[in-house]
């Protein structure tokens, strides 16, 4: 008793019957069934065209509709008929009512549409709208649908799409679908409407006339499918096919696109994308596994030159062989049936025209790839830096190397020779490692050397051949490591004893140390993921490093920037900002070596902006103290502009600034001049002309206002539990002056309005209306009521000494006893001018 074969050699059996069975049953078709072999072996889709009554939608469930689970016996098929009215809702899945009414989420029961099923037939597939359409491209493509923040996984393998319609009537309808169509569907296929052998039309009779109908009883089951599945995921694709693959793609590319403009109807079937190369390989292997199965059982599952042609069921709209395309046209009536089957015989012949001329291209593919991959001068590169390090040299060469190493040359033949040229530099990069920092008129080989090192290091950790030196050669590039990382903790140590170090030299230098330690971490990173056991010790020597260095700039550049102060400039602020800059760049540099060096630049500047600040404090005019406190905040401004700290350089000015303000309070204290007006001044408004221009324009009113207000300014840099930043004795000072002031003027208005008062006659005087009217007149003409009511004199004056009151001591004394006689000055002239104004209004 025979056993029975491996479950491989099965399922191929029984592809090739259920697929044998087909053929024998729809006549004229074999290309339409090898595409769907195909689709199948390789889990894409299928797009079948052609006019009404050629069996499309048969052969489709004839196909789909057989494929069975052998457990429960059923096909994993979902067939739907696409109409102008069909929902995107029809083929995904019903919306989920449940989720919909309890969340208010939109979920959909993908079980029950095309995802949930391994296979799909979808009927006349070009019915359905735009939208639907590319939802359906989506679906098919993914492979799942994504609704919100989920994303749901689909079954689907292989969709078969047919459609009545022919492509030049898609094409002229809507060619970004078709273009659409063409990128993500690996197989299309023209069904034409005749037969081209008599014969196939006497057995479709004959079976018409006796009743037979179609007896199709071999099985095959989605397991076995899978079974061929995996068996097209082993095929291997050596380098030289790989080669041919991507030569086809491009000459047909070039040739077919050439055909559009000889023939401007014509548009060619496969759009060539990234997308199209990877699924044409998949094709490939798909067809090297039917060749198994149909052909040749004991072959290599490796793709051969020879497999090459079966990309023309890819690439090619499919159809009738060329001697039945050329009688299919002379019998063909319908000019779309005939532009239709011209598009089958013009990518034919243009496939076989240019799949001819890669054979023969690729018979000297090895010879072409090795002077494109120039393996010599690697070699001869790699040996000199033996002879001669150069450390550019090195990284260019390493990378160049890499670059053809991985993922490799096509033909295995060319891989020796730069394996060669990796050994090389490995070799270079171990006798430079020995010499350590001890190479004469190397120095210490800064960011160059690193990244050489680093790149001949990649190079070994990606070439497998290299591989087991790997963890060796890391070994002894952590142990030059650790002395490049002593050498420049020495370097910066040493300048403490470098004389005339200018303080740009010292920014290049700390940022040059900085990247240069950038690398050197990035290095010790991939060192210590090879060999953990350096992690520790590299992290210490980094560490340590970092600190020296950071330590030694920090100190030579105290040293050097008082002699790198530029002097004698104009404008203070240009030094400063000069100087600003140049630590901005140093610090900078020094905290990314060690962030917790932060503050040099305010060390060394405060100095600095003590002496901008105490300059300008010290040298602005100004005629009122508002005038500066705009001094001072513009100084403020420009020390916070410039990265300082402003309340501390405020501080150290804090006794300037108060000598300053005592000198204006001093200037404001002189003695003034206050006489009694002349009896005529009185009268005809002279007094009021020297008030205004005598007294009132040289009142510091508001003063002890802005004094407070500037106080508020500087608060934030005030004593530790002091109320004010400015002393009291300051105060005191601004508001005498401005009490002196206040008293002359109210002694001046005191004096004005008691003679006014004894010019006039009295209120009891004034018996007839018009003496109260000459009376009425000559207080207008003395132009008191105008100083007084409309100008609001005295209200002002009231409002500067009621600030001036809350002052504690005999300051605040006299300001209550000066609103005491201005209050006598209110009411005296308010009485008197009401009496006048009821004697001059009575009847």
């Amino acid at each position: 008793m025979t056993s029975p074969p491996p479950p491989y050699l099965q399922a191929a059996q029984s592809f090739r019957r259920f697929f044998g069975e087909l053929r024998e049953t729809y006549l004229e078709r074999e290309t339409l069934f090898t595409q769907i072999e195909l689709a199948l072996l390789c889990r894409e889709h299928v797009l079948v065209v052609g006019p009404p009554g050629t069996a499309k939608s048969a052969v489709a469930s004839a196909v789909l509709g057989r494929i069975t689970d052998e457990v429960s016996g059923l096909p994993s098929l979902f067939s739907k008929q696409i109409a102008e009215s069909t929902l995107q809702t029809d083929l995904i899945g019903p919306v989920d009512f449940k989720v919909l009414t309890e969340t208010g989420r939109t979920e959909y029961l993908t079980d029950e549409g095309m995802l949930g099923s391994v296979h799909a037939f979808l009927d006349e597939v070009f019915d359905g709208r735009d939208m639907l359409l590319r939802s359906i491209l989506n679906v098919m493509y993914e492979r799942e649908l994504k609704h919100g923040r989920k994303v749901t996984a689909g079954r689907t393998e292989c969709v078969v799409m047919t459609s009545n319609r022919y492509l030049t009537e898609v094409l002229a309808r809507s060619p970004e679908l078709l273009l659409a169509f063409a990128d993500r569907l690996s197989f299309i296929c023209f069904v034409p409407k005749a037969f081209a052998r008599r014969e196939s039309r006497a057995a479709m009779l004959h079976r018409f006339v006796h009743g037979t109908r179609p007896d199709l009883r071999a099985t095959l089951t989605l397991q076995q499918l899978d079974l061929l599945q995996d068996a097209v995921a082993l095929v291997k694709v050596p380098g030289n096919v790989l080669e041919g693959v991507e030569m086809l793609t491009d000459a047909l590319e070039r040739t077919l696109v050439a055909q559009v403009s000889k023939l401007p109807d014509y548009v060619p079937t496969k759009y060539f994308s990234q997308r199209s190369v990877v699924k044409a390989l998949w094709t490939l292997k798909a067809a090297v596994v039917r060749d198994q199965i149909y052909r040749r059982p004991d072959r290599a599952l490796e793709a051969t030159v020879e497999d090459l042609d079966a990309l023309r069921w890819f690439f090619l709209l499919g159809g009738p062989p060329a001697a039945e395309a050329d009688a299919l046209l002379k019998a063909a009536v319908d000019p779309r049936e005939r532009a239709q089957l011209e598009i089958v015989r013009l990518e034919q012949r243009t496939f076989d025209e240019v799949l001819g001329k890669v054979r023969q291209e690729l018979g000297g593919g090895v010879e072409r790839e090795a002077t494109t991959l120039a393996a010599a001068d690697d070699v001869n590169a790699a040996e000199a830096l033996s002879r001669n390090w150069q450390a550019g040299v090195v990284s260019s060469t390493a990378r160049g190397v890499l670059g053809k190493l991985v993922p490799g040359p096509r033909h295995g033949q060319n891989r020796a020779p730069l394996l060669v040229a990796a050994r090389a530099l490995v070799a270079a990069l171990e006798q430079r490692l020995s010499r350590g920092m001890a190479g004469q008129g190397e120095g210490r080989g800064g960011v160059a050397l690193l990244i050489a090192i680093r790149d001949v290091l990649e190079l070994c950790r990606a070439v497998p051949e290299l591989r087991p030196g790997y963890p060796a050669l890391c070994e002894a590039s952590a142990r030059f490591l650790e002395q490049a990382l002593e050498m420049s903790a020495s370097a910066a140590e040493g300048l403490a004893f470098e004389d005339g170090v200018k303080m740009e030299w010292l920014v290049g230098l700390a940022e040059n140390l900085e990247e240069e330690l950038g690398v050197m971490g990035a290095l010790a990173a991939m060192l210590t993921e090879a060999v953990p056991t350096l992690h520790e010790r590299l992290r210490d020597a980094d560490r340590e490093t970092r600190h020296r260095v950071v330590v030694a700039l920090r100190r030579r550049v105290s040293a050097a920037f008082p002699a790198a102060t530029p002097r004698g400039r104009k404008d203070p602020l240009d030094a400063l900002s000069a100087d600003s800059r140049r630590l901005t760049q140093l610090e900078k540099a020094l905290t990314a070596l060690d962030a917790s060096q932060a503050g040099l630049k305010q060390e060394l500047l405060k100095p600095l902006s003590v002496a901008y600040a105490r300059e300008v404090l010290g040298a602005t005019p100004f005629e009122r103290i508002e005038q500066y406190g705009r001094a001072v905040q513009a100084v403020a401004e420009n020390l916070r502009r410039e990265g300082v700290t402003a309340e501390p350089v405020l501080v150290e000015c804090r006794e300037l600034m108060e000598t300053r303000l005592r000198e204006h309070a001093r200037m404001l204290s002189r003695e003034v001049a206050s006489p009694p007006p002349a009896p005529t001044a009185v009268l005809n408004g002279d007094a009021y002309t020297y008030y205004r221009g005598e007294l009132s324009a040289q009142a510091p009113d508001g003063e002890l206002a802005a004094l407070v207000g500037l106080d508020g300014q500087l608060m934030a840099a005030r004593p530790p539990l002091a109320s004010s930043f400015l002393s009291d004795s300051v105060r005191a000072a601004v508001a005498e002056a401005e009490l002196s002031f206040l008293q002359s003027r109210i002694k001046y208005l005191r004096s004005w309005l008691t003679q006014l008062l004894s010019a006039l006659p009295s209120v009891d005087a004034l018996v007839a209306r018009a003496d109260a009217e000459r009376t009425f007149e000559w207080l207008v003409r003395s132009r008191f009521p105008l100083l007084a009511l409309k100008e609001g004199e005295l209200v002002r004056l009231k409002a500067t000494l009621g600030m001036l009151e809350t002052l504690p001591g005999e300051l605040g004394d006299s300001a209550r006893k000066l609103s005491t006689q201005l209050r006598g000055i209110d009411e005296d002239f308010g009485r008197f001018s009401r009496q006048v104004l009821a004697r001059r209004s009575a009847p």
